[in-house]
């Protein structure tokens, strides 16, 4: 018997207003949680969240979860030894680059997206740690910097959504970072606009009016999910759930008053 606390919303009813970038283990804890509990109040249905894999070893995650519509569960370990789950179900979509990157520019260009987050841990920031410069001569950047319409890495497919929603008059968006580093939206901002001016200094320009990277702090510890664990947590939990995700009971989520769009 499922022991599993299912969210309190119509999911036909939810729009997504969130593109996330990154949809791993600590994102499904932390983002995902507090955006289910937000969409329990009717009033806040537009900010469900479509989630974005860029990378080939993502295949296994998003067949999983799109076998569940999205759907998985969050098992919150108490302190006091007293565990609770929860059916979150804030990702109403997902999306894989490597089957259809025109999906993924198309979906950060769409003006009912307000935000953009992402979790591309430190490195994926692309950031020399000796200077804090941007290393342009990276592989993925050098290819996406000269094809601008084909994109490899996160840089290449923020450009390609943000130059066709500054064309076709999508408006201003906040780009979140969630990465648990100092100064993320700082860093954020550095790394980006370093590729959108050698890029596209049109691009840049509009970024700059149009675009903001509000600093944020995060914190739930959330393990990676082993076998072991799957087979644990789905006998606890009475489930069959493919990609469950398991963390800690303390949570927090603190971000700069910094948004362009809501």
């Amino acid at each position: 018997m499922s022991t599993v606390e299912k969210f309190k919303y119509d999911r036909r009813n939810v729009k997504a207003g969130i593109a996330h970038i990154g949809v791993g283990n600590f994102h499904r804890a932390h983002e995902e949680y507090y955006t289910d509990l937000l969409l329990e109040y009717p009033d806040q249905r537009n900010w469900g969240i479509c989630g974005i894999a860029l990378l080939p070893s993502d295949e296994k995650l998003v067949e999983a979860l799109r076998g569940q519509r999205g759907e998985y569960t969050l098992t919150v370990c108490g302190r006091d030894g007293r565990d609770q789950a929860f059916l979150i179900g804030s990702l109403v979509e997902l999306l894989w680059s490597v089957e259809d990157p025109g999906a993924v520019i198309a979906k950060l260009a769409d003006p009912a997206i307000r935000i953009i987050t992402m979790t591309i841990t430190e490195g994926g920031y692309n950031l020399d740690k000796s200077t804090g410069e941007f290393i342009l001569a990276n592989e993925g950047v050098q290819h996406d910097l000269k094809h601008p319409a084909a994109p490899s890495t996160v840089f290449g497919f923020v450009a390609a959504g943000l130059r066709r929603r500054m064309e076709s008059g999508g408006g201003p968006v906040t780009i979140l970072s969630c990465d648990n580093l100092q100064h993320n939206g700082s860093t954020a901002r550095r790394a980006f606009t370093a590729f959108f001016e050698a890029q596209d200094t049109a691009l840049a320009g509009w970024v700059a009016a149009n675009v903001t990277f509000p600093n944020s702090m995060v914190d739930r510890i959330t393990p990676a999910v082993l076998p072991a664990d799957r087979e644990r947590l789905n006998a606890a939990n009475g489930t069959d759930d493919a990609a469950p995700v398991y963390c800690e009971d303390f949570i927090q989520w603190v971000i700069e008053d910094k948004f362009a769009a809501g």
